[in-house]
């Protein structure tokens, strides 16, 4: 008799038990999956479809894809032909000079532009496509604070990430043979 009196007491404490810690694990899993990259890429699409500016420069550090893009631009002319003469290495110097004064004015701009774009951009098909897109067809592997970002199945990088201060993480670059596929 006094066996199914402690069986009934200990049944609700044992399962209250249970509960309890299937709800911290939840909570643990919930805060640990907030400081990957899958979680910062769908906190940037999400923000892409609701047309939320702020949301989406939360998620791209415009200030270091623009200086990995005149990077890339200028590795791939050096790359491509190497100057010729005095004249046009003193030509390509100019350039380079010039990019980096414009770097700072169109830095400035870039938020200015993600933000008319995205609320002047009525492609309904994309949006639609962007909808139904997962960030699990994407691959994430990780080097500390940085990440690089592959389409599931590909080689090649499509974009790199770094972890913010804050905890979230930033696309910094673009692969630019990545976007020509997107262009095209």
């Amino acid at each position: 008799m006094q066996n199914n009196e402690q069986v009934r007491t200990k049944g609700p404490v044992l399962i209250a038990s249970i509960c309890a810690a299937l709800a911290l694990i939840a909570v643990f899993a919930f805060l640990y999956a907030r400081t990957t990259p899958y979680y910062s890429l769908y906190m940037l699409k999400k923000a892409i479809l609701n047309r939320d500016p702020k949301g989406v420069l939360t998620y791209l550090d415009t200030d270091s894809i623009l200086d990995n893009m005149a990077k890339d631009v200028f590795a791939r002319v050096d790359k491509k032909e190497p100057p010729r003469n005095k004249f046009e290495q003193h030509m390509r110097a100019a350039g380079k000079d010039l990019a980096a004064q414009l770097l700072p004015q169109l830095k400035a701009q870039m938020g200015e532009s993600i933000t008319n774009l995205l609320l002047s951009y009525n492609d309904e098909q994309l949006f639609g496509n962007l909808r139904k897109a997962t960030v699990f067809a994407l691959s994430v592997t990780t080097h500390g604070n940085t990440a690089e970002v592959r389409q599931r199945g590909k080689d090649a990088i499509s974009f790199t990430m770094a972890r913010s201060p804050e905890g979230h993480w930033r696309i910094t670059s673009f692969n630019p043979e990545e976007m020509k596929l997107l262009g095209g």
